[in-house]
């Protein structure tokens, strides 16, 4: 499947022209320090994240996903360090991963509105789009027009604001989220494949706290609460990247 032409194709075009000359720096970390945006961050549950130790030249990749209800269909799914807990609401342990070059890579920046309704526009103008709307099949309708789309225009990272939260962790108005595209031939994205876009993984944070969504399952609940002196307490990026370089582990109490 290729999907078929719309009027919003020139714009798309055009709209990923742009962020791709802007560069991933100045998308996805805007008025951050440049290597902000060399390195990524990944928050898993315990039962995965001691699978990274700090130092392991051995430490096995991380993975592209393919869950049919992750918001940018299949990619590796990470924030920026430049938002160090952004993705805490996840897992306690955050695995940060080096990324060694996305020069040229092609973005698109959903963090824009009126970018990411050139994609609603698009996605409208799909022969598939019938069964999003219409039928109890929603969430793979879902996962197949967004995978049809980045396949489309060999989009390699998708930039996107948090789409679920924690008030202390997580800011929808600032963060940026990222699903990285592996691909495994000309506009094809790659199935269950291990992440080779981002390197180097390892364990690097871990926080005392635990998460659950809320009923809406938009909003997670932290299970033992922020505490008055939490904003002290929090890691900054340049703290993360430097027990990252280190081969540290960076505790959160």
């Amino acid at each position: 499947m290729t999907g078929v032409p719309t009027t919003a194709d020139m714009e798309i075009e055009a709209a990923i022209e742009t962020a791709t000359r802007q560069g991933l720096a100045a998308v996805g970390a805007p008025g951050r320090p440049p290597n902000e945006a060399q390195y990524v961050v990944k928050y898993t549950s315990a039962k995965y994240g001691g699978g990274y130790p700090p130092v392991s030249p051995a430490a096995p990749p991380l993975f592209v996903s393919t869950n049919p209800g992750f918001t940018w269909g299949k990619g590796l799914y990470v924030s920026l360090v430049a938002f160090p807990v952004s993705g805490a609401i996840y897992g306690r342990c955050g695995v940060v991963a080096t990324l060694p070059s996305t020069t040229g890579w092609r973005i698109f920046n959903a963090t824009d509105t009126s970018i990411a309704q050139l994609y609603v526009q698009w996605a409208q103008q799909q022969p598939m789009y019938p069964m999003l709307t219409l039928t109890t099949h929603a969430n793979q309708a879902n996962h197949l027009l967004r995978n049809l789309f980045k396949s489309r225009f060999h989009i390699d990272v998708v930039v996107f604001p948090p789409d679920e939260f924690n008030n202390y962790y997580t800011d929808r108005k600032t963060d940026r989220w990222l699903a990285i595209s592996e691909w495994s031939g000309p506009g094809r994205l790659a199935n269950g494949a291990v992440a080779t876009r981002a390197i180097d993984a390892r364990l690097t944070v871990i926080l005392a706290e635990e998460f659950e969504p809320t009923r809406s399952g938009i909003r997670r609940k932290a299970l033992i609460g922020p505490t008055p002196t939490l904003s002290s307490m929090l890691p900054t990026a340049a703290e993360v990247i430097g027990a990252y370089l280190a081969s540290d582990l960076l505790w959160v109490g």
